[in-house]
């Protein structure tokens, strides 16, 4: 080591800092290797700002839910009395044991399972038995040491967390995100629908097929149809954001101009559809009607799991009268999605298996994937 970053990891620097029409982009074993995947755990998944899970998904007090995080740490999502949303490291102070091992509801304490050290549902450690010895019990301990809280926020229903407290404020991921969709009223927004495909790629190929353009008129013929390729422009919003998007966007079947859509947009927002890439590990998709998010999770080295919450925009859309409309909203995603999830499969066992090891980007087409990949390789040699 020299500096902080090794031979191989200025070597990958090199590679990515190129422009993006000379750069040959990550090697290939970023996207299969054991090692790797442990690299990007400890040092971007541990340093940055993530997608975890919804706000949803702990609706009310004393309700819990643990979850293994993208940094392969058992995290434990908590809704207190109090309202408020908290994310703790999921181990007792004790010895470490495993707190909770599935979802709970109407609780009002966490109870270690294995010498039942008890927390309240802000973290505060409220009693200690036997700590003293036989029958001598600590209530309220002074000086006992709470659960270790994780850094977390909010945003449009999303829960992001970040394990390194040292990290800048979650306003320099969004941010600029927040400014360019100001438009879109997204308090309005309820929830529609949930989808989940397990995926036998890579998390970065999932991420990096979706803001990719490149691919929709060979892959997605039916999509080209009435979202074409040419239509698109590229986006790019502070460091951590960058996509795509059209406005052009005019699907043909029964959902289409029958939903509520976010108030005060004018015609050109209303035709408008935007694909974004929040770094690391989230996807979202805004319409005139709806906001879809795709959360990411990595699972191993050459797998990833894709999690899909579709809002529409506003209660007017969960009208019985409009079902039919939901669903046909809802299933356009499915529709092309299981066409990306079949390619980035059939890549991961290229990369795999293959003699690829350095990209031949498209100074055009591919300056997302090669930004992505920047980021990628700098957090990992950080």
């Amino acid at each position: 080591m020299k500096g902080g970053v090794s031979t191989s990891e200025r070597d990958m620097l090199a590679r990515v800092d190129l422009p993006t029409g000379q750069s040959p982009g990550l090697p290939a074993d970023a996207y299969w290797s054991d090692g790797f995947f442990r690299l990007e755990r400890r040092r971007l998944f541990s340093r940055r700002w993530f997608a975890l899970g919804l706000a949803a998904d702990v609706p009310e007090p004393g309700d819990m839910l643990p979850v293994s995080s993208a940094a392969g740490r058992p995290l434990l999502m908590v809704r207190g009395e109090d309202g408020e949303l908290r994310v703790f490291h999921n181990y007792c102070r004790h010895r470490g044991m495993r707190l909770v091992d599935e979802a709970r509801s109407g609780e009002r304490r966490i109870v270690c399972p294995y010498h039942a050290w008890c927390y309240d549902l802000s973290g505060a450690l409220v009693r200690r038995p036997h700590y003293g010895g036989f029958g001598v019990h600590e209530h309220q301990p002074a000086q006992g040491p709470g659960l270790e809280p994780v850094r977390s926020a909010v945003w449009n229903h999303v829960v992001f967390v970040n394990l390194d407290p040292a990290a800048p404020d979650f306003d320099e991921v969004v941010g600029p995100l927040d400014r360019r969709w100001s438009c879109y009223d997204f308090r309005r927004l309820v929830h529609g629908a949930s989808l989940s495909f397990e995926v036998a790629a890579n998390w970065k190929l999932a991420v990096e097929n979706f803001i990719d353009i490149y691919h929709v008129p060979y892959v997605h013929p039916a999509l080209n149809r009435y979202l074409p390729m040419d239509e698109h422009y590229f986006v790019k919003e502070g460091e951590y954001v960058v996509g795509q998007g059209s406005a052009a966007y005019a699907p043909r079947d029964e959902g289409t101009g029958r939903l509520p859509e976010f108030p005060d947009l004018d015609a050109t927002q209303a035709a408008t559809i935007e694909a974004l890439s929040v770094f690391p590990n989230l996807l979202v998709t805004v319409f005139s009607d709806n906001l879809r998010f795709i959360l990411i999770t990595p699972t191993g080295p050459s797998t990833c799991r894709e999690r899909v919450e579709i809002f529409f925009a506003g209660e007017a859309a969960l009208a019985p009268a409009l079902a039919r409309e939901r669903e046909t909203v809802v299933e356009r995603f499915p529709a092309f999605n299981r066409e990306d999830v079949d390619l980035v499969g059939r890549l991961q066992q290229s990369f795999e298996s293959a003699a690829f090891e350095r990209a031949h980007f498209s100074e055009f087409f591919d300056g997302n994937v090669h930004h992505f990949q920047r980021m990628v390789a700098h957090a990992c040699a950080g």
